[in-house]
């Protein structure tokens, strides 16, 4: 298959790579796509204490200034749902700051962390768990999850359903036009698709299916009756825990992790001052 439907515009997106999983790209819009599908079977090359020590400390400098953000437009007598609440710890800076907020998650490989922190964790997927809240949430947020998502139109009306008329949707995810994204396509240009791969966690149960920029993701919003009030960009690296990140994924060896751990040290003034590969949206209804 060359060509499959952007779920942006509803152009033919064409097949730019054959990594692991194709990704296509729409000639329109910029969406990058995939054909990736979930694994439920939950098994991915993934070290999960690695991973938390070389993400803990970005995730949490991050949300902390979506926090700041988000009191300032609606205070703390909010209530809110994060979608795909993984290891909890936005829900524990929710806690933090005295926000009430609940999370919907499909593992329950964070559950010691949930129960010992008395976080508000629902287990299965949105929106087939019903947790509906009287009068609709005061936001809603995704963080690095809405990339997995495959079916957007229909997750997209359940989010109007959920929220209140005043609500916000809230979007944290990766951009397409950071500097680590464009890396990896000129490194796969000359024959190494490894970093790619990566980017899109194709060796993950729970692959990318879409990889956004600012405008693209606000057209997907448009179309489906949401319109965009604010944007920023975040941190896409801690540089004193990139070691650990990277040595979270098990295909990449010792030797190659400590390579490129002195890579990113170097690049570390060029990755500073180039666009992020992180992106934060507001959205409304309309």
């Amino acid at each position: 298959m060359n060509t499959i439907t952007c779920p942006a515009c509803g152009s033919q997106s064409k097949l730019k790579f054959r990594l692991k999983h194709n990704v296509y790209k729409c000639p329109q819009c910029n969406l990058y796509t995939s054909d990736a599908r979930f694994d439920f079977s939950f098994k991915s090359s993934l070290e999960l204490g690695s991973r938390e020590i070389g993400l803990k400390k970005l995730r949490f400098d991050n949300f902390a200034v979506i926090i700041k953000s988000l009191k300032a437009l609606k205070g703390t007598a909010i209530k809110g749902l994060e979608i795909g609440t993984g290891n909890g710890w936005w829900l524990k800076v929710c806690q933090e700051n005295s926000i009430d907020c609940i999370g919907i998650e499909p593992e329950k490989a964070h559950q010691d962390y949930h129960d010992a922190n008395n976080l508000k964790v629902f287990y299965g997927f949105y929106p087939d768990v019903d947790i509906k809240r009287e009068g609709g949430y005061d936001f809603i947020i995704f963080n690095d999850v809405f990339e997995h998502i495959r079916d957007l139109d229909e997750l997209i009306i359940a989010l109007k359903a959920d929220l209140n008329d005043d609500g916000l949707l809230i979007i944290n995810l990766p951009m397409s036009d950071g500097f680590f994204y464009k890396t990896a396509m000129l490194l796969h240009r000359f024959g190494l698709s490894t970093y790619l791969n990566r980017l899109w966690q194709f060796n993950f149960h729970s692959p990318h299916m879409n990889y956004f920029n600012a405008a693209n993701l606000t057209l997907l919003l448009n179309r489906n009756g949401f319109s965009k009030t604010d944007e920023y960009k975040l941190n896409s690296i801690d540089f004193s825990t990139a070691k650990q990140r990277i040595q979270s994924d098990k295909d990449i060896s010792k030797l190659k992790a400590a390579v490129l751990t002195s890579a990113l040290q170097l690049l570390k003034p060029v990755i500073k001052t180039s666009r992020s590969d992180i992106g934060v949206f507001y959205f409304k209804k309309r």
